[in-house]
């Protein structure tokens, strides 16, 4: 009897350890997408006004979040100040938001950047151009990623830069790039626009010396959503049978690309509400971003965890 009753609560006691493992970490990921949520929640707000770069010679209150949040994740924190031109006669000043997580291996290879630009096209509190999917969603995925890879192996430095300017001309992206040695940096992944539209599309344009890289992502678990890879601006036109846009140009993967940086840009492409006032947190299926989201995640965590000359 003492025996089989033995048995029968060691059995119990494994039952209650894989419900508790569940729980955990149900629970943290349900944390994880209320503080996403928040984040764009607080980004898309009248108080931010659409996000609006050099206005102020100080940061404006959406850098001044990001800086903060940043902080309180214990990321080594800094703004970076630059000048850059607003209209034919006139120079503003723009604010980076620089945090550095160290590389935790006895091996270290080059830097990993990750960026997001987190300006948009501002207005008044009472009109403005909320600009979620342009690009909270990505400045949101910035620092769903930043508290993500704080507890997880990291195989080179990552550094998260949410660049401002990036509507004017990727003058933050710029420089960025400007202040650094390009051969310290193994690789610049861009997250731009990250939330799907009914097509339920995501595409990821990668610039030579990624193969590795992509090597990883490929296998990962079929997503959820369409994804659609390509190694070249014009393949990613004839994918959306839209010659008008250079996706190379189009965002701060390019002044990485410049400096021969290899660059690695997820985005979900073109978005009828793209640059109007309906580019709102409420036109956003926040299931399938957080599914982009979680995609993006496992890629950066498996590339970190991963043999240096992954990013080669």
């Amino acid at each position: 009897m003492i025996e089989n009753a033995t048995k029968i609560n060691f059995s119990g006691y494994k039952l209650w350890l894989k419900i508790s493992v569940l729980a955990f970490f149900t629970a943290a990921y349900q944390a994880s997408a209320s503080q996403l949520h928040e984040d764009m929640l607080t980004l898309t707000s009248p108080a931010h006004a659409g996000r609006p770069a050099g206005k102020t010679d100080t940061p404006n209150i959406s850098g001044q979040y990001i800086y903060n949040r940043f902080e309180h994740l214990n990321l080594e924190t800094k703004y970076q100040a630059f000048p850059f031109k607003a209209g034919f006669f006139h120079h503003a000043t723009g604010h980076n938001i620089i945090a550095t997580l160290p590389c935790n291996t006895q091996t270290c290879g080059n830097n990993l950047v990750i960026t997001a630009h987190y300006d948009h096209l501002g207005g008044q509190p009472t009109s403005y151009y909320a600009g979620a999917n342009d690009n909270a969603s990505g400045t949101s995925a910035l620092l769903y990623l930043a508290e993500l890879l704080n507890n997880k192996t990291r195989n080179r430095s990552v550094t998260f830069v949410a660049t401002d300017a990036e509507e004017k001309g990727l003058y933050g992206a710029k420089y960025f790039v400007s202040q650094l040695k390009a051969t310290d940096i193994a690789l610049n992944i861009n997250l731009d626009m990250l939330a799907p539209t009914s097509k339920n599309r995501v595409y990821v344009l990668h610039s030579k010396h990624t193969s590795n890289a992509l090597s990883i992502l490929k296998t990962l678990p079929t997503p959820d959503f369409n994804l659609r890879i390509a190694n070249s601006r014009y393949k990613m036109q004839r994918m959306m049978d839209n010659p008008r846009i250079d996706w190379h140009r189009a965002s701060d993967h390019y002044a990485f690309a410049k400096a021969r940086i290899p660059y690695i840009y997820f985005g979900i492409g073109e978005d009828k509400n793209h640059h109007t006032k309906r580019d709102t947190i409420t036109a956003i299926d926040f299931e399938r971003y957080q599914l982009v989201v979680n995609f993006i995640s496992d890629f950066i965590v498996k590339l970190l965890d991963s043999p240096l000359e992954a990013t080669n």
